[in-house]
């Protein structure tokens, strides 16, 4: 009677234990006695890319704070389906929160590069932009964005988020010019596209750069650039 009464409590135990921590994962870690998804929502009220980089505001500080220990949490976050129908609640809930918690690790979120671009063809609004947030150790899977080399998403829709991402990566310093210039000859070539949104955010890139006057063929491993004024 005992031992039935010690497995009973024992299988209760763990079944609270599970629904704690399938709950406590919905939530993400818990930092300062409140979860990651209270944080990311205060990041997000921010609502500008620029405030969310800026590591000045206290929300942006936790987020860095919390680290590589948010991005299994953001990263299931940019794979959510669209939320139950409710009043005053975006279809793109999920994703801008994820781009939003990705826009305040900036470099600590460097390891989830790989795992963002694998969601690339199902995310192509919001990865690239997530990426540029990650800031440089991102540049090479922005170009992968650029060039469709992973996905089978029309170039033209992934591209033109991920320069537009990078332009406001440039713009807000997460990316410096110098870094930027790594994609010029990419960017160079979508600002003559037909398609006209990546083509906008390519003259704007161009002329951060202040490049938007020189041939890819003119530039060499040493060439040097002044930026055009901001």
């Amino acid at each position: 009677m005992k031992l039935g009464l010690v497995l009973v409590v024992a299988c209760w135990l763990f079944a609270a234990g599970s629904i704690l921590a399938v709950e406590q994962f919905a939530e993400g870690p818990v930092y300062d006695g409140q979860p990651l998804s209270a944080w990311v929502d205060e990041v997000a009220a921010l609502n500008q890319l620029a405030r969310i980089a800026d590591t000045n505001n206290p929300e942006v500080r936790v987020m860095r704070a919390i680290g590589t220990n948010a991005i299994p949490w953001l990263l299931e976050e940019m794979r959510k389906q669209p939320p139950a129908e409710r009043l005053g609640i975006r279809p793109d809930f999920h994703q801008l929160r994820a781009r939003c918690g990705f826009w305040a690790l900036g470099e600590k979120g460097t390891p989830a590069i790989q795992s963002l671009l694998k969601m690339l063809e199902e995310q192509p609004e919001y990865v690239p932009s997530a990426l540029a947030g990650i800031g440089a150790p991102a540049l090479p899977a922005l170009q992968q964005c650029m060039t469709n080399a992973l996905s089978k998403v029309p170039r033209a829709r992934s591209a033109g988020n991920a320069i537009g991402g990078l332009y406001v990566a440039i713009d807000v310093e997460r990316i410096s010019q110098s870094q930027a210039m790594y994609l010029l000859p990419v960017i160079q070539a979508w600002a003559h596209s037909t398609n006209r949104y990546a083509a906008y955010w390519a003259d704007g890139v161009l002329k951060q750069l202040g490049a938007a006057h020189l041939g890819s063929e003119s530039l060499g491993p040493n060439h040097h650039l002044q930026p055009t004024p901001r």
